[in-house]
């Protein structure tokens, strides 16, 4: 038997993920891959005759589309063969499973459209003990070449695209009636319309991530929540089940969480997405709801955040870029551990995003992508970089290096196209991973994307020595709160919307003003005044004077302090308007 490296990779990832309509999409993509990675790893170990895996950590559930394991075999070409084959069908499998539970026949093109999805690649390497460093380099070079060869099928489809990738022909569609150039589609019928709604269409590919769940059962969260619900969820965590039972209640199995906004509860909408129920009545239950809530200072959210967060400089550090042996003798060593610790934070991912704060669509170790409701975001972001694993904790580690992690963020409205959303949050990780011209990156990056089509993006650095940023933003939206949902805040807002009437029209072309100890005199000013802090009782004028001082001074210190430390004027001013857009419950 000969020993050999072999790496597995399953794609395509980012456009089979990216493309979705609903929140359901997107986590069935990431489930549908990471299962495929999963089963491809359980199928190797069948077919050789010892299999060590070095990435990813066999506890993650999320498993990344690739992996890397030291086998013995006789022949690898064959088991690369077999891992492919093998693959291939199970997707097949899954998608003709889904198929026959929703009482449907696969119309013609259905097998072309499944076989010419997945794009897999495998590469295997002899090697004996001590050339690992050498054999990985190798092998990541290999990798390379492959996917610099694109493969692609040729093959002519005429008609209608699906409604979800825009790419292949619909095959699928829901709705009472075929809409043009839809011959041979086959209707899906006893669905709600939450699932599909009236007129749309989908290929077979789409049509395996809309009903995932009508074949996996077991860790498949066949309930996703939709992007209204996650903007509500703080909200609904806090408000009576039985009350809100009631009124689900009253549209059975049409219930949607969008239901829950009263713009919605129209004739127009009712009949567009199959409800039976009478809007007139239907606002009258919605007031049971919304009266207690305004009672209790809950505010019906329509905003949410999607997240991203990637280990910086993951690549070097699985090259032994940054480990003290220039030989890199114990780059495997460095593999189990750095897998034993990103399986750690996977799991720990999972457990800081939970209902109400959001829910996970993928978290495979050096990566997470989830949904935030707004309420939670920066506490979510701040314990998710704190608790990122520290790799300059190996011994073997280069003194000074540190493992660091960037985030993207994107706050929009429940209604705004999904696939906008990701791209933009894909975007300011982009930036965020941009912002040092040092490679330091370790940053986060926030776009606010308003339903007037305005857009406040901001980058910041996660710290600057002992200034934290995210506290600082967190601080400055608890003084812009009224505190136990008295109608006075400690400040007003004012003081942003000055600042932004003032200097916008001072700003250069890059966003910057060249004078600024000038705005830092006017920042200190328009605080002062926005400060609307009223004694505590018992409390005398000498103590009420001297905290409103010290309060007004500490977060001017500290914003002042961030402006300096800010890319731009500009830069500055939109973390001032996305604190203010947090505070005011994005409604």
């Amino acid at each position: 038997m000969s020993q050999f490296l072999f790496l597995f990779t399953v794609g395509p990832v980012q456009s089979f993920i990216a493309q979705a309509r609903k929140s359901q999409d997107l986590y069935s993509g990431s489930f549908l891959l990471s299962h495929l990675s999963d089963i491809a790893i359980y199928k190797l170990k069948t077919l050789v005759s010892s299999c060590d895996l070095i990435f990813p950590n066999k506890e993650i559930a999320s498993k990344p589309n690739r992996f890397i394991a030291k086998i013995e075999c006789e022949d690898p070409e064959k088991i690369g063969s077999e891992l492919h084959n093998f693959v291939q069908n199970e997707y097949r499998k899954i998608c003709e499973d889904i198929v026959t539970k929703l009482n449907l026949n696969a119309p013609e093109g259905f097998n072309q459209q499944i076989d010419y999805l997945l794009d897999l690649h495998w590469i295997a390497l002899d090697f004996e003990e001590g050339e690992y460093a050498s054999k990985f380099s190798e092998l990541e070079s290999y990798l390379g070449a492959v996917k610099n060869i694109r493969r692609f099928h040729q093959f002519q489809e005429a008609g209608r695209k699906c409604s979800l990738c825009g790419e292949r022909n619909v095959l699928f569609y829901g709705g009472a009636r075929k809409r043009a150039h839809v011959h041979e589609a086959e209707r899906i019928n006893n669905v709600s319309n939450k699932f599909i709604s009236d007129g749309e269409g989908l290929c077979a590919v789409c049509l395996s991530k809309r009903f995932a769940g009508r074949h996996f059962k077991k860790k498949y969260h066949s309930d996703y929540p939709s992007t209204a619900e996650i903007a509500l969820m703080d909200t609904l965590s806090k408000l009576d089940s039985s009350l809100l039972n009631d009124y689900k209640s009253f549209f059975g199995k049409d219930f949607d969480e969008q239901l829950y906004f009263k713009d919605n509860l129209t004739k127009k909408y009712f009949e567009k997405n199959g409800i039976k129920a009478d809007p007139e009545i239907s606002l009258k239950e919605l007031a049971k709801i919304t009266n207690i809530a305004e009672q209790t200072g809950l505010k019906f959210s329509t905003y949410y955040a999607l997240l991203c967060l990637d280990g910086d400089n993951m690549g070097k550090w699985l090259s032994g870029k940054f480990l003290e042996d220039k030989d890199k003798s114990n780059l495997m060593d460095f593999h189990f551990d750095l897998t034993k610790k990103l399986g750690t934070y996977a799991i720990k991912v999972k457990d800081i995003v939970q209902n109400p704060k959001g829910i996970v669509v993928y978290s495979g170790g050096d990566d997470v992508l989830a949904f935030i409701n707004l309420d939670y975001l920066l506490p979510v972001m701040k314990e998710l970089r704190e608790h990122f694993p520290a790799f300059e904790e190996f011994s073997y580690t280069k003194q000074g290096e540190k493992s660091s992690a960037s985030c993207g963020v994107c706050i929009a409205h429940y209604k705004t196209p999904l696939q906008e959303v990701l791209t933009w949050a894909r975007k300011m990780e982009h930036e965020a991973k941009s912002i040092d011209d040092n490679a330091k990156k370790d940053a986060f990056a926030i776009a606010v994307l308003k339903r007037s089509g305005e857009i406040h993006k901001t980058v910041f650095n996660w710290k600057y020595e002992t200034l934290d940023t995210i506290e600082v933003l967190a601080e400055l939206i608890s003084l812009l709160k009224s505190p136990n949902n008295s109608e006075t805040p400690p400040f007003s807002d004012s003081f942003v919307n000055k600042l932004n009437e003032e200097f916008n029209l001072l700003m250069n072309d890059e966003g910057n003003y060249s004078e600024f100890p000038l705005f830092e005199t006017e920042i200190k000013r328009l605080i002062n005044r926005s400060c609307m802090m009223v004694k505590n009782t018992g409390e005398s004028e000498t103590e009420y004077r001297s905290r409103k001082d010290q309060t007004i001074a500490d977060i001017t210190e500290k914003l002042c302090a961030l402006a300096r430390e800010s890319r731009s004027l500009e830069n500055f001013l939109s973390l001032l308007n996305t604190a203010v857009f947090i505070e005011r419950g994005s409604n």
